[in-house]
């Protein structure tokens, strides 16, 4: 699919639940959220079959997110089902890790072409303190599990906050050496609930700064994440959606848990598929109208932030 702007669009994002056994400082309400109806809710079938007419326009790779993917049951058999649907070419599972030990056997007969776990701190209290409840030993050991059942690309994400971790950085670079994972800072992005970016905003260039980094394009991650070496060679990634937009080579789309198709993480334009189930050649209209008002960039700059929590979205 080509959007207005010449970008061809084929990498989706599903979120398939907003729930989640955390409760991240900058993701949810410390009470959580609100349970959604069964009805509110795709089911994994309505999901695939809007997979499926995807794929025929032209995405090529999925990232199943939540929420937590893994508290949804049938998580696994769903990630193996869509990644048999003809155009597929890659399979990826975002999650906090905590769930991985116990869906090893699954994990470990299904195709899953990239894996990233989301850990913002190697600091037990404050792994503790961000997530409010979380044990970091239980998700150290999804990664152990991860690598022993043979994920070949797993990534670590690690949300940046002033004050909270952004002392870690070289601990972090040295767990990726000794794991032989990627390492990736997020900044951290303005959403209308926790009020996370004015308490924990931080720049990459601060970071990059304070570290005396060296800038290493021949290995970037992604097409989104530039990676930095310490003088010792050891390597961290940034992505900058703040700092350094990379709207330009956009090539995402985000199906949610409740059908609508956004066009942008932080744009307010969306597809409403839910109400089409069932016609595919609606879906498809619908999807090709829409795909041609998804902005040319986000609007944070100006102000412009997503009123939907980060949870219901997969970030």
């Amino acid at each position: 699919m080509i959007d207005g702007f010449g970008r061809n669009i084929d990498y989706l994002r599903v979120s398939i639940t907003d729930r989640c056994n955390f409760r991240c400082l900058y993701c949810m309400p410390e009470e959580g959220v609100p349970k959604k109806d069964h009805n509110d809710i795709l089911s994994f079938e309505q999901m695939e079959s809007i997979i499926e007419v995807l794929a025929e326009l032209g995405i090529k790779k999925i990232r199943v997110t939540g929420g937590e993917p893994l508290v949804r049951k049938g998580c696994v058999d769903f990630i193996d089902k869509i990644s048999k649907i003809k155009g597929i070419e890659q399979v990826c599972l975002t999650t906090n890790g905590f769930y991985i030990d116990s869906h090893k056997e699954e994990l470990k007969n299904t195709r899953l072409d990239l894996l990233n776990i989301s850990l913002d701190s190697l600091n037990e209290d404050k792994f503790k303190t961000i997530t409010r409840c979380g044990d970091i030993k239980e998700v150290l050991s999804g990664i152990e599990t991860a690598r022993e059942i043979g994920v070949k690309n797993i990534k670590i994400n690690a949300v940046l906050m002033k004050g909270i971790n952004d002392d870690e950085i070289r601990e972090f670079a040295e767990f990726g050496k000794e794991k032989n994972v990627k390492i990736r800072f997020i900044e951290i992005m303005p959403f209308s609930i926790c009020n996370s970016y004015e308490k924990y905003g931080i720049s990459a260039d601060e970071i990059i700064k304070r570290y005396d980094l060296i800038r290493t394009p021949d290995k970037d991650y992604s097409n989104n994440a530039e990676t930095y070496k310490f003088k010792d060679g050891l390597e961290v990634g940034f992505i900058r959606p703040i700092s350094k937009k990379f709207c330009a080579a956009c090539n995402r789309v985000r199906l949610t848990a409740d059908g609508k198709l956004l066009l942008c993480l932080h744009g307010t334009a969306y597809i409403d598929l839910k109400d089409k189930l069932g016609n595919k050649e609606a879906i498809k209209n619908a999807i090709l109208e829409g795909i041609m008002n998804k902005p040319k960039e986000h609007g944070i700059d100006l102000g412009v932030i997503q009123n939907r929590e980060m949870n219901s979205i997969g970030g």
